[in-house]
């Protein structure tokens, strides 16, 4: 099994894991990207080795976002730059997942660059973010630029999670940014990738999107309301709405064997009874 990791072109980080001679399964993932406080490491590399064991087979490339992010980006112009990326490094047509702002980025990547994109798989995002998730990314932004990151980072449990750990989790952040530096390598590219969520509205070119999309979210989910989901859904001719019951905004993580389960069938072409288990 690959576990590798590193620096493309020394700005991109990005991990590889699951069968180097796999299908190509390319993943962007969310705004917590943008608050990685160092360069990957072996340990992330083995958590996401885990959290994608149930496609293993396939050669799953994790990729975040540029380091140093242009102020001014929108999600369609971080598309541009993983539509090169694909390109260089000769993974298309590549089936992609995108996780909250990287479902973002991912609706652009297939509507643009279709050549690139087999199939879709919108994780926790939607169209454009509800309105408690607009104000909820708003205060982070302030947060962002008064460089209060621990307050930040609790808060983003917060209203990711559900159940204990919604209660849980922001205590032991606030607790753990009393001894750790929590300030992310660029802080800048935070507040650029919070401003580019807040801008993003990609109901004008769900149109131009062909692959055969599946919109993935919990019911709970505190950004993306089921009205969000669902006009997701309708907006793409081949689409598929998979809702989670009582499943967060952190579904790619709290539910990963099922989610990772749903999105393997749908990339192998089953729909309706064939897609659940």
């Amino acid at each position: 099994m690959t576990l590798d990791y590193g620096m493309l072109d020394g700005r991109r980080p990005y991990y590889r894991v699951g069968d180097p001679d796999g299908d190509p399964l390319f993943v962007l993932p969310g705004v917590s990207d943008a608050f990685q406080r160092g360069a990957p490491s072996r340990a992330t590399a083995a958590v996401l080795s885990r959290l994608y064991s149930g496609v293993s087979d396939r050669d799953v490339w994790v990729v975040g976002r540029r380091r140093h992010i242009p102020v001014g980006s929108s999600t369609r112009d971080m598309a541009a730059e993983y539509a090169t990326v694909i390109d260089e490094q000769g993974l298309w047509p590549a089936d992609v997942i995108g996780v909250s702002m990287g479902g973002f980025i991912a609706q652009h990547l297939a509507a643009d660059y279709a050549d690139y994109v087999d199939s879709l798989a919108l994780v926790s995002s939607a169209t454009r973010l509800g309105g408690h998730g607009e104000q909820v990314i708003r205060d982070w932004r302030t947060l962002a630029g008064k460089g209060k990151w621990a307050e930040l980072a609790a808060d983003a449990e917060r209203e990711s999670a559900t159940g204990v750990k919604q209660t849980v989790a922001p205590l032991l952040v606030e607790f753990a940014g009393t001894f750790a530096d929590l300030h992310p390598a660029v802080p800048a590219d935070v507040v650029v990738s919070l401003s580019a969520c807040l801008e993003h509205d990609s109901r004008d070119v769900l149109d131009d999107i062909d692959a055969p999309t599946l919109v993935a979210a919990g019911d709970a989910d505190h950004f993306f309301p089921e009205p969000r989901l669902r006009e997701t859904k309708d907006g793409i001719d081949d689409a598929t709405l998979a809702l989670f019951k009582g499943a967060g905004h952190d579904l790619a993580v709290s539910e990963a064997d099922e989610l990772n389960g749903i999105v393997r069938r749908f990339f192998d072409g089953f729909r309706g009874d064939g897609l659940y288990p």
